[in-house]
């Protein structure tokens, strides 16, 4: 996910995506592979000793 820091710079987080991940547009679940490139999405993530884990990913 590319998150806008300045007009000109952005920074990408990366989480991984399991299946306790919620993936949610217009208040229903979808698919993974439902999102596609390019589309705006809110990121929700828990930091763990063994990496970043995406909690809620939501399409805008």
């Amino acid at each position: 996910v590319k998150t806008p820091l300045t007009t000109h710079d952005d920074m990408t987080v990366g989480a991984k995506v399991t299946s306790q991940t919620r993936i949610i547009r217009k208040g229903k679940r979808i698919a993974l592979q439902a999102i596609s490139i390019g589309e705006r999405v809110w990121l929700t993530y828990i930091k763990q000793r063994d990496g970043v884990f995406a909690q809620i990913i939501q399409i805008q």
